[in-house]
């Protein structure tokens, strides 16, 4: 039987100046559509993955806009709710160089952050799901998203589906100590978790432990992750390590941890287009290489390779084949494929 996906999260509409123009001197803006969970459904739908995306949209043409960009990768948006006052959005200025990108939220009073559990089918929106997936950019939101998340998470849990969470920390959204709070409730039904050594230490108050040295990656399993599992009891905790040599050159790694054993990809230097996206690529990545049941070296691998993909394509979403992600990290070269 074929694996299906639901996401829940904030369909967002994004404004970007032109190139790598800036905010205070550009006379017209692109436009896209992105979100932390709706990037997730769409990646794995283009990997051929059937993914349901539930959210709140307004019932305008910037919602129809929003949910027809979902629908165009063949992602189920017939458990969307409509209404409210407007989209959220969010601007982009893309750095450069030693510029650093930049953005600014328009997400107060969005549709989203009005969200009901009245407004949905709970059960009609589980039914043959193997896999949820939600962040805490959604817990974030507002109260109202807060509350549906965890009954979302809870219900999932309940019947038996796998429960995937991204930390997704975002600071200009809430602060650390509410971020604690908001995620501390939900962790108890995670599986799997998305999240760095930071998060877990500046959220979570979980201390690094003796021994560590500097920030590497074997100095997180060994002292820090094991405590987070006696604790959560992840089925898997998977990290990106991103070494930043400018705003358009990064150094790109992953790493998986089952409880037991570490799974480390390989590093890539990658030469950056557009970095927004490229952390829902790696978790849709790895995801899509979980429901296939592949090795944790597999997973990693394709997780890695798909977000340093995300890095050399414009927009939100990871326009890539699977046989484009394998290609790249078994090495098979990067000529003109004629």
């Amino acid at each position: 039987m074929k694996k299906k996906v639901v996401t829940l999260g904030e369909i967002l509409l994004r404004l970007s100046p032109p190139g790598n123009q800036r905010f205070i001197n550009s006379t017209s803006f692109e436009v896209n559509y992105g979100g932390a969970e709706i990037n997730v459904a769409v990646d794995l739908a283009n990997l051929g993955v059937d993914t349901r995306l539930v959210t709140k949209a307004p019932a305008n043409e910037l919602g129809d806009a929003a949910l027809r960009h979902a629908k165009s990768y063949g992602v189920d948006t017939s458990f969307v709710a409509r209404g409210g006052e407007k989209i959220g959005t969010y601007f982009l200025e893309t750095g450069f160089s030693v510029r650093s990108s930049k953005v600014l939220y328009d997400r107060k009073y969005s549709a989203f952050s009005t969200v009901s559990k009245d407004e949905f089918d709970i059960d009609a929106i589980f039914e043959g799901v193997s896999l949820f997936h939600v962040s805490g950019i959604t817990l974030a939101v507002s109260p109202e998203a807060l509350e549906l998340a965890e009954l979302f998470m809870k219900t999932a849990k309940e019947k038996g589906i796998t429960v995937s969470f991204d930390f997704n920390y975002r600071s200009k959204m809430w602060s650390l100590k509410d971020a604690s709070i908001g995620i501390e409730r939900v962790l108890k039904y995670v599986d799997i978790a998305f999240a760095g050594y930071l998060d877990f230490i500046n959220i979570l108050g979980i201390p690094m432990g003796e021994g560590y040295i500097g920030e590497n990656i074997l100095g997180c399993y060994k002292t820090l992750y094991p405590k987070v599992m006696e604790k959560y009891n992840f089925k898997y905790i998977v990290s990106s390590v991103r070494n930043v040599v400018s705003a358009s050159k990064n150094l790109y790694s992953g790493f998986v941890f089952n409880g037991k054993d570490i799974e480390i990809s390989k590093e890539y230097e990658v030469d950056i287009i557009d970095r927004v996206g490229s952390g829902d690529a790696f978790t849709s990545g790895f995801l899509y290489a979980f429901l296939a049941d592949s090795t944790d070296n597999y997973k990693i691998e394709f997780a890695a390779a798909s977000a340093v993909l995300k890095h050399t394509i414009p927009g939100d979403t990871n326009i890539v084949t699977k046989d484009e992600v394998e290609k790249l990290f078994k090495g098979i070269g990067y000529d003109v494929g004629r």
